[in-house]
């Protein structure tokens, strides 16, 4: 196992100066935020969401990249996740339940076309997400699990050789998505779900990328 584990560092000490001087990797992220209002019982609440994703890639050939992304988010006053709906009391001081969620997902983009030097990329991946939710005054957790396959439009502009910004359009993410929960809270055990933005996340993420 050691030897094995020196063999593969070498390889890729050997590989990424290849790689790196053709500016063929990158390193990047995106921040992602979502907010709004739902009125139950004569009560408004308040949903906000928010989540951060690193992300490592390379071309390996012309058109094409692969990579990983890990991310990591936070919501607050969530009625629901992935489908599994969450009682929520009609006493607005006992709507504070939150989420957090991590998310690994390898990844492969495809370069659409470059329209007025901005690329349209389609970015299709495999995740896995896990997701604890606690419930107010010392209540249950509750773990959900979830995976998936994605496919979603990416607008991507190169500020120079080594820059770029892009957006990952999530309002238009076509996904699979089978999750399963641990707990008695939520009115189904166990959901599968296909359609647009079924991950339930922000609408539209922006983010930089490095390229070296």
């Amino acid at each position: 196992m050691r030897k094995s584990l020196v063999a593969l560092l070498l390889a890729v000490a050997l590989v990424a100066p290849v790689f790196a001087a053709e500016k063929n990797m990158w390193v990047g992220g995106s921040f992602g935020y979502n907010s709004s209002n739902n009125e139950q019982h004569g009560y408004t609440f308040s949903t906000t969401a928010w989540s951060i994703e690193p992300e490592f890639g390379w071309t390996i050939v012309d058109r094409w990249d692969i990579g990983l992304d890990f991310a990591y988010g936070e919501g607050q006053n969530v009625n629901s996740i992935y489908g599994f709906k969450i009682p929520i009391s009609i006493d607005p001081w006992q709507t504070g339940i939150s989420a957090k969620i991590i998310t690994v997902a390898p990844f492969v983009r495809y370069y659409l076309a470059k329209v007025a030097g901005v690329d349209v990329i389609l970015k299709g991946s495999i995740f896995y997400s896990k997701t604890e939710a606690e419930f107010p005054g010392g209540g249950d957790t509750v773990n959900v699990n979830a995976y998936g396959i994605s496919i979603v439009p990416i607008i991507s502009y190169s500020i120079n050789e080594t820059w770029s910004i892009g957006a990952a359009l999530n309002f238009a993410e076509l996904s699979f998505l089978s999750a399963s929960s641990d707990g008695d809270n939520f009115t189904e055990a166990k959901t599968e779900q296909f359609g647009f933005n079924v991950n339930n996340g922000s609408l539209i993420s922006v983010g930089f990328s490095y390229h070296f």
